[in-house]
């Protein structure tokens, strides 16, 4: 199945993106915690606690999970998703017989974060990488507040884990999330394109089938 490119108005980078990304470094985010996501943080938190593990955020049916919980055998991968159609098709024939290291839960990312970080600072648990696999890129430059990097939740998705890996079909998003990262004090940011041997999510795999220029940024961070 091939997929259509990034429809956009925006030709370049957004142009308050400084601006925007220091506000937030300066300010917390206090919006009420979801009651279903804080439920379901609790559920798993006999799986994380005392451990590292591998988060794969936005993880949708699972498959980049999968491909994950192969190649950090003996670490617990958590994949989280938002949809409960998606996740439902998590435990598919893609990979047989399933890892026994990878989970997935149903909850808003943004409130799976902040009760993820506090427990991070208290030493509790540790995310050795965080997948970030193809986020909705909201291309209209009236939704560039819906990004990740443009939204008051970056500062506590950067403190997650020393090393995120984003990936994505759109250079403008790429560009500004490694923008964001460097504007956010990250040791290490790197951007590069790259063709996928053996594609990890279904996005990756349409995209692929349609000669989409995929790109990848990695951000490293010495102190969380």
């Amino acid at each position: 199945m091939k997929s259509n490119s990034v429809s956009t108005n925006q030709d370049t980078l957004y142009k308050d993106l400084e601006t925007t990304v220091e506000k937030y470094l300066n300010t917390q985010y206090l919006r009420p915690l979801a009651k279903h996501t804080v439920d379901a943080y609790e559920k798993i938190k006999n799986i994380i606690e005392g451990k590292k593990f591998v988060l794969d955020s936005g993880c949708g049916t699972g498959e980049s999970t999968l491909h994950l919980a192969n190649k950090f055998k003996g670490t617990p991968v958590i994949g989280v998703d938002k949809s409960e159609v998606r996740l439902s098709k998590a435990k598919n024939a893609l990979l047989r017989p399933l890892p026994p290291n990878a989970y997935w839960i149903r909850g808003d990312l943004i409130d799976f974060w902040r009760l993820l970080l506090a427990d991070i600072e208290q030493k509790k648990t540790e995310v050795i990488y965080h997948a970030l696999y193809y986020p909705n890129p909201w291309p209209k430059s009236s939704q560039a507040h819906r990004r990740f990097h443009l939204h008051p939740i970056f500062p506590t998705l950067l403190k997650l884990s020393k090393e995120t890996e984003l990936r994505c079909n759109w250079e403008i998003y790429a560009k500004e999330f490694a923008m964001a990262a460097k504007i956010g004090n990250a040791s290490g940011v790197s951007i590069n394109t790259f063709v996928p041997t053996a594609p990890e999510t279904a996005f990756e795999r349409k995209f692929n089938a349609s000669s989409q220029q995929l790109w990848k940024v990695i951000v490293k961070r010495e102190v969380l």
